[in-house]
């Protein structure tokens, strides 16, 4: 099992907190990558303030990695 810390909204509207996870065990088609940074645009915005009202709580933002 991985353990994941990273930054999720609780609510719609909040601010970002340290937040941890499991993601369970790897399969076989699974890579890990260890994510050094993680950008914000403004889609990831529209989601953790649910203006499009279909996102789900603690909500993990971000998808522009490096690692």
């Amino acid at each position: 099992m991985s353990k994941i810390k990273s930054y999720a909204a609780p609510q719609a509207g909040a601010e970002l907190e340290l937040y941890e996870y499991d993601a369970g065990e790897l399969k076989a088609e699974d890579v890990e990558v260890q994510v050094d940074y993680c950008g914000i645009c403004h889609s990831d915005l529209s989601m953790i303030d649910n203006e499009w009202g279909f996102s789900s709580y603690p909500l993990v933002a971000g998808h522009e990695v490096i690692g």
